[in-house]
């Protein structure tokens, strides 16, 4: 896993705080705001099956807009759990710009309204279907629509996490890793002993390709726009990685 990612500045919160409308400041620590430190995840699945879900409080949205404007906490009903369904009772989920630009209807893909907030998160198998197997005493970790307390869908959308693993980083595996892999394999091919230059380093995305290119053996060159966070980023940094503050490097 990678070790960096919650250094970085996109937000997470615990299921519980956000339905009740507990405040979490953009620079809050996430083991702060978990109150976890590094405990690790390990739960069990229900020892029976259940034909319907518990109620959910979910953050839905209508219409499109600020969110703090057009985002509301409800209460959804339950949900029929058939056969090769899994019932996840999510623990956590991170705010990521992109959350906020599908609400704001700014964002290239867009769910159908009314739809629920969120795009990834993690949490513990509830109930399962029928059918289900292999899911005793594993973590589930899905996509979109996470800003609820239970979500109920297919077995193979679901990942296993393995349970020695911090909550904020199963949390956050998918969006930003994923998209720093991407960047890094997709456009051209990179050997150890090259050099990529990128900008928004102190983005959860930059710090990912921090740590992806450190592990090829790719110097990286990192432009950063907040001087303050200078002294906090070099202390983790590896010895083939340059800060440069966005200024300096005009």
């Amino acid at each position: 896993m990678l070790e960096g990612t919650v250094m970085a500045t996109a937000r997470i919160v615990s299921l519980k705080a956000l339905v009740h409308g507990v405040s979490v400041s953009r620079w809050t620590p996430l083991s702060r705001v978990l109150r976890l430190r590094s405990r690790p995840l390990y739960c069990a699945v229900r020892d029976y099956s259940a034909a319907i879900s518990p109620p959910s409080k979910a953050v839905v949205y209508d219409q499109h807009g600020s969110p703090d404007v057009v985002t509301r906490v409800t209460e959804l009903p339950p949900v029929e759990i058939n056969d090769n369904d899994v019932c996840v009772r999510m623990l956590a989920a991170p705010i990521n710009p992109s959350d906020i630009n599908r609400i704001e209807g700014v964002y290239p893909v867009r769910p159908p309204l009314p739809a629920v907030g969120g795009y990834e998160g993690v949490g513990e198998v509830h109930a399962i279907g029928s059918a289900v197997k292999g899911l005793s005493r594993e973590i589930g970790l899905s996509l979109p629509h996470l800003l609820q307390t239970y979500v109920v869908k297919e077995q193979s959308v679901w990942q296993k996490v393995d349970k020695s693993t911090p909550m904020e980083y199963a949390a956050t595996v998918i969006v930003n890793p994923l998209t720093a892999l991407r960047m890094l394999e997709d456009f051209i091919a990179l050997k150890s002993g090259d050099t990529i230059v990128q900008n928004g380093a102190t983005s959860i995305v930059g710090q990912c390709v921090i740590q992806l290119a450190r592990l090829r053996g790719i110097h990286s060159i990192n432009i950063i726009r907040d001087s303050f966070l200078m002294f906090d980023i070099k202390l983790g940094l590896p010895e083939n990685c340059l800060i440069l503050q966005e200024h300096s490097a005009m």
